[in-house]
């Protein structure tokens, strides 16, 4: 009796190469459906009647991955009063962007409807921080006499770790 110490057949080949690239699309195909729906980088919508949360967003961080994550959750429920956008640093547009409003990279810019700055922090916000960091704003705007510091805006008191 002799053993076999070859290749193996070429079907049971072909059956191993089919099963890895299933196994692959079905990871790809994973991977894209668990991705947000992608963010308008349209900086010219702030100030155009609606306020605007800006998210300044660096591919190299994980950080902007996780932020981007959490707006997807926040633009769930705040679509329709807000803008959710992104100032990706890779982009010129972006940069220039930046440096008008010297800000820095992950930061989060809150926009009234008429285009004033009504808030700045630093990423990484929950979706619910960001909510609560989108009505406080909206009070202070409206609400001009009870002004009271937004508890996550960068010159205030903080109540996150």
């Amino acid at each position: 009796m002799q053993e076999h110490t070859g290749p193996a057949p070429v079907p049971y080949r072909w059956r191993i190469r089919g099963a890895t690239a299933v196994f692959i699309a079905g990871v790809l195909a994973l991977a894209v459906l668990n991705l947000p729906k992608g963010f308008d980088t349209n900086l010219s919508k702030i100030g155009t009647g609606k306020p605007a949360l800006v998210f300044f967003y660096d591919s190299n961080l994980v950080i902007s991955n996780q932020q981007t994550r959490e707006m997807d959750k926040a633009r769930e429920i705040l679509a329709e009063d807000l803008h959710f956008l992104i100032a990706d640093i890779g982009r010129p547009d972006a940069q220039l962007f930046m440096q008008q409003h010297q800000s820095a990279r992950t930061q989060l810019l809150l926009f009234a409807a008429d285009g004033s700055l009504l808030n700045r922090t630093q990423g990484l916000m929950t979706a619910e921080e960001l909510l609560v960091l989108f009505s406080e704003a909206l009070d202070t705007k409206n609400n001009p006499v009870s002004r009271r510091q937004p508890a996550f805006s960068s010159g205030g008191t903080s109540t996150r770790p």
